[in-house]
């Protein structure tokens, strides 16, 4: 009967052989092989503590049987009694020393238990006991790469794929360790291999996801992280995942939801917590992302990612002292953490602090060169301080910063400033904000003037306006990719490719023009009297303090003969229904402006822009208006540094905040000086 018994359990049919075990125990309930297979076959079936219990009343009637503790060891493993497990292993192996797999097992209980040298000492005895024993290799490969000993850990990943090809997880484990040493294409494709041996491993899936985005390949990583979730509804690192990646692509809200789904999951996911704080930070929504950096840090105190995070928030909520220590917190704890290095440049540069902000993304760039934040940061650091020969080439990183089909290059070469363009079609790519298109537009008629055929594609709001730049150039929307062209370049790759110098910028003003009829509706309509100030006082969210509250030109307002009028649109205008008392400003109507061709036309009327750091102060200095700017403590790195002109836009005056966040300095200033103004034209 046991062998019969046994032959239905080898063949799999655990159903037919549990029914004969069954019926062998019920004629003798003290058969210690019966007892002992039938444990083994629970275990199998996923029945552990049934398992458990048949191993242990085995053991009962044969105490010193070495394959059944080691079978019990591996049961108790699976139920996370790891403490248990070991001293049932220790016991099989008092009896039998020469059993590998209780030492490969052993081994992992002991890497469990946080004992990893004890546990490489157990997996180097299994190998050595069975030479092609590719678990164990696998198993020591992956104690070796927690200790950060890469090298040696992708030697085990290999010997092991080399004893067993088909197993997955050594492929998996491989991954992992080639990603941490920066080989992420080879990572790629052994994730790929993994899911090939197994593809309904939900766990390859969501590390393949986590791959693709750290390559910047988000929307792949997606569906990876989607496929993951399909596999396996309730891995909650998979939504974490896919929050991450979503958050890539713009939508914090949708991140700020799979974050959610991954707590609700597993409600102690200290990473998942962290992750939701960027991405409640991203909303805006600084007091709740503290409090989520907050509880990723009480489940995982020696989280640096956690300390990096809650650096940032911090310093979001202007506590940036507190924000970059606890930045270096996080490089005390980590010290190759990259993300905390490029934060903490950002901050220091928000102080000023320009050495050692670029100190700190020159390390980052030292620790990982394939970091875009970091030389991306240094960059700004440099052209910020007028060293525009050291900043353009690191400022090229700003490209791999953004999703991979926001170019569209179409497989044509790019220009470079080295190749013969005359003759060709040079497709010149808009990108980032409207004031950044405005200002480097002017190097369209540069190429046009080395005979290429110069296509610029431009926001759809400012292409009008940009078609008065140069009739050679051809000005297409953003939507409009040309089908036909010989070269390609990113707008704000021009500099770099034209070899600009702070003594070579090209600043002919005015390069762009108001449509003499649109200006003069708007003429008509503002009309003569007084003193005409164009105003605008808010950029978009993501100038943040760069924008000040209409408020501030009170002062300006109650000059004798001053009329302020709205060059604002979009968020901002609410402030126009809170003015303080006998404050008034001039609203154009709601049908202001249709597009910046109507922005520039409105300006030719004023004798006087006043705005913040936003596309309206570009428009006005490309076409010549005069132009006061107000720039925040720390500005923006056109704007250099201390001077009060700009030699982007001759003829500008900029007004600075000589400590952070205080406009009433700034204000004063151009009250001072406006009122010097009105006091010559009076007499």
């Amino acid at each position: 009967m046991l062998k019969e018994a046994f032959a239905l359990h080898s063949q799999g049919k655990f159903a037919e052989a549990e029914r004969a075990y069954t019926e062998l125990l019920a004629r003798q309930p003290r058969n210690f092989q019966a007892l002992h297979l039938l444990g083994v076959l629970a275990l199998q079936r996923g029945q552990i503590e049934r398992s458990i219990e048949l191993l242990r009343q085995s053991l009962k009637l044969e105490p010193r049987q070495p394959l059944a503790h080691r079978d019990l060891g591996n049961a108790l493993q699976q139920q996370g009694r790891y403490a248990e497990a070991l001293a049932s292993y220790d016991k099989a192996l008092a009896q039998r020393p020469d059993l590998a797999d209780a030492h490969n097992n052993r081994g992992a209980a002991l890497a469990a238990l946080r004992r990893p040298d004890d546990a490489l000492a157990s997996y180097d005895r299994a190998i050595a006991l069975k030479t092609d024993n590719a678990q164990a290799y696998n198993n020591r490969g992956t104690v070796l790469s927690a200790q950060r000993r890469g090298a040696e850990a992708l030697a085990d990943f290999s010997k092991a794929i080399m004893l067993a090809p088909g197993y997955a997880k050594a492929f998996a484990n491989r991954a992992s360790v080639l990603t941490d040493l920066g080989r992420h294409e080879d990572a790629l494709k052994d994730i790929d291999n993994a899911i090939t041996l197994d593809p309904q491993s939900a766990q390859s899936h969501d590390q393949r996801g986590t791959m693709l985005t750290n390559l910047g390949r988000t929307q792949e990583a997606l569906e990876s992280f989607d496929r993951a979730i399909a596999i396996d509804p309730r891995l909650a690192s998979a939504h974490d995942g896919r929050g991450t990646t979503l958050a890539r692509l713009n939508r914090p809200q949708d991140a700020l939801e799979s974050h959610d789904r991954a707590l609700a999951l597993d409600p102690d996911f200290a990473t998942a917590h962290n992750n939701r704080g960027s991405a409640l930070a991203t909303l805006g929504r600084l007091e709740d992302a503290l409090k989520s950096n907050a509880r990723a840090l009480a489940l995982d105190p020696n989280s640096a990612a956690a300390h990096s995070n809650r650096g940032a928030t911090l310093a979001l909520l202007d506590r940036l002292d507190e924000g970059i220590a606890s930045l270096d917190h996080a490089i005390t704890l980590k010290p190759d953490l990259v993300q905390a290095y490029t934060n903490r440049g950002n901050f220091l540069a928000e102080l000023k602090r320009y050495d050692e902000a670029l100190a700190s993304h020159s390390q980052a760039a030292a620790i990982d060169p394939q970091s875009a934040e970091a030389h991306f940061g240094r960059s700004l650091i440099l052209l910020t301080n007028g060293r525009f020969a050291e900043g353009w080439p690191p400022y090229e990183w700003r490209k791999r910063r953004v999703a991979e089909d926001a170019f569209h290059a179409q497989g044509r070469p790019a220009w470079t400033g080295k190749q013969d363009i005359s003759g060709k079609r040079l497709f010149i790519e808009a990108e980032q904000g409207l004031g950044d298109t405005i200002q480097f537009c002017r190097y369209a008629p540069m190429a046009a003037d080395l005979g290429a055929r110069v296509i610029l594609s431009a926001q759809d709001s400012l292409a009008p306006v940009l078609r008065t730049l140069d009739p050679r150039i051809d000005v297409v929307t953003a939507g409009d990719i040309p089908a036909q062209f010989d070269y390609h370049i990113a707008l704000l790759s021009l500099p770099l490719a034209f070899q600009t110098g702070l003594t070579t910028i090209p600043a002919n003003i005015p390069y762009l023009r108001a449509e003499p009829e649109r200006a003069q509706r708007w003429r008509t309509r503002i009309g003569d009297a007084g003193f005409k100030i164009g105003i605008c006082w808010q950029g978009s969210y993501i100038a943040g303090n760069r924008s000040f509250a209409l408020r501030c030109l009170e002062g300006i307002s109650r000059l004798p003969g001053v009329r302020l009028i709205s060059l604002q649109k979009g968020g901002g205008l609410e402030q126009l229904d809170a003015l303080p008392g006998g404050m008034s400003v001039q609203a154009l109507g709601g049908d202001f402006p249709e597009n910046f061709a109507d922005t520039a036309a409105a300006m030719q009327t004023m004798d006087l822009v006043i705005t913040c750091d936003t596309s309206v102060a570009h428009l006005a200095g490309a076409l010549g208006r005069p132009t006061w700017t107000a720039l925040r403590y720390a500005p923006d790195w056109r704007w250099l540094l201390e001077r009060e002109d700009s030699p982007w836009y001759p003829g500008m005056r900029l007004f600075r905040q000589a400590e952070r966040g205080d406009w009433t300095g700034v204000f004063a200033k151009m009250e001072f000086a406006l009122a010097e103004i009105l006091l010559t034209r009076a007499s």
